[in-house]
């Protein structure tokens, strides 16, 4: 059975838009590097998880 392990960010940037975009998205690639899959967003707080090894 898959496992997984979450993490939830707070991302409030007070931006224009074209700097929002490009922060959010560095941000975004930044944890999928890591593993992080987005899984759902509300607002400024964002949902990710990723797989656990066993």
């Amino acid at each position: 059975m898959k496992q997984f392990e979450y993490k939830v960010e707070n991302m409030q940037i007070q931006l224009n838009n074209i700097e929002f975009n490009v922060t959010i998205t560095e941000k975004l690639n930044s944890l999928g590097k890591e593993g992080w899959e987005l899984s759902g967003v509300n607002g400024t707080i964002y949902y990710f998880k990723r797989e656990i090894s066993s």
